[in-house]
C-alpha cells in the first residue's frame, strides 16, 4: 500500500460529493488498501436505527446488525457517548471478557473479524457517521498510523457532503442527484418522528424498540430473533406496551402513530 494511490482518490471522491454515489466513493477509496479484509460504512442517527451507507445489498448480518446486534457493539456506544475519539480500535474497548459477551456469540464470531478499526465522523447532534474496517495481514495500529493523514482528507469530505445534504432536504429543488437521498432522509425523518411520539410514554427502551418493529410490521417470531429472546418474553412486553399506550390491539396500536 502506499498513501499516493489513495491520494490519487481524491479528486474522483471531491467529484462525487452531493451526489448519491458519495459513499459508494468513499469505500472505492478504502479498496485500494491491499491490507483491508473488511469495509462497512455506517450512519448513526441520534433517534433511530443504524444504516449501511455505499450499499443497496444488505447482507443477512447486516440486517441483524441495522435491526438489533448494534445495541450491543462496544463501537456504539462510545458513539452515542459522543466521546472526542475520532479513531478507536476493538481490542482498546472491550473487556478481556468480550469473547463471553452476547454480541460476540450472537453476532461478531460470525462475520470473521477478529479485531476492527472505526473512524467515528460527527457530522452534527443528529447524526454521525463511522467507517469500519479490518486487516489480517497487518497489525491496525500500524494501518491506522499509515491511514491519518488520508482519514483527514475523508473526515472533511464526509461534513461537506452531510452538510450539502442537510442544505438539500431544506431546499429541495436544488438541480443536482438528490432523490435517492431525500427519500432516505424523509424515511429517517419519519421513524424519528415516531420515535419523539413514543417519548412521551412511560415506556422502557426495549418496549420502543419492539413497539417499532411491530410498526414496522414485523411478526412476534421475528422480533423475538431481532432482540435475542424468547417469543414468551416479547408477547410479556407486549401486554406491558398495549397497557401503558392504553391499546386493546395491534390495530389500535398502529392507529395511535401511523395515521
Amino acid at each position: 500500500m502506499t498513501m499516493s494511490s489513495l491520494y490519487e482518490t481524491l479528486p474522483d471522491l471531491i467529484d462525487s460529493v452531493s451526489g448519491n454515489q458519495f459513499y459508494k466513493q468513499v469505500e472505492n477509496c478504502f479498496n485500494r488498501l491491499s491490507p483491508l479484509a473488511g469495509f462497512k460504512i455506517f450512519s448513526y442517527p441520534k433517534a433511530d436505527r443504524p444504516q449501511l451507507l455505499g450499499t443497496d445489498n444488505y447482507s443477512e448480518m447486516d440486517h441483524l446488525y441495522c435491526e438489533s446486534a448494534y445495541l450491543m457493539d462496544p463501537f456504539y456506544h462510545v458513539i452515542c457517548c459522543r466521546t472526542q475519539q475520532e479513531l478507536v480500535t476493538l481490542d482498546s474497548i472491550i473487556r478481556d471478557d468480550f469473547e463471553s459477551s452476547s454480541y460476540y456469540d450472537k453476532f461478531y464470531h460470525r462475520i470473521g473479524w477478529s479485531n476492527e478499526a472505526n473512524f467515528i465522523v460527527s457530522v452534527s447532534q443528529e447524526r454521525t457517521i463511522a467507517v469500519a474496517y479490518t486487516s489480517d495481514e497487518i497489525p491496525l495500529h500500524h494501518l491506522n498510523r499509515e491511514l491519518t493523514p488520508f482519514l483527514k482528507s475523508i473526515r472533511s469530505a464526509i461534513r461537506l457532503h452531510e452538510k450539502w445534504i442537510a442544505c438539500a432536504v431544506d431546499n429541495q429543488g436544488l438541480p443536482v442527484e438528490t432523490g435517492h437521498i431525500i427519500d432516505v432522509v424523509s424515511a429517517d425523518k419519519s421513524r424519528r418522528d415516531t420515535s419523539r411520539s413514543l417519548a412521551a410514554f412511560d415506556l422502557t427502551r426495549r418496549e420502543r424498540e419492539i413497539v417499532e418493529y411491530i410498526l414496522s410490521g414485523h411478526p412476534t417470531p421475528e422480533i423475538a430473533n431481532l432482540c435475542f429472546v424468547s417469543e414468551g418474553t416479547i408477547k410479556n412486553h407486549r401486554k406491558n406496551i398495549y397497557r401503558k399506550l392504553g391499546v386493546k390491539s395491534q390495530v389500535e396500536l398502529f392507529s395511535k402513530f401511523l395515521n
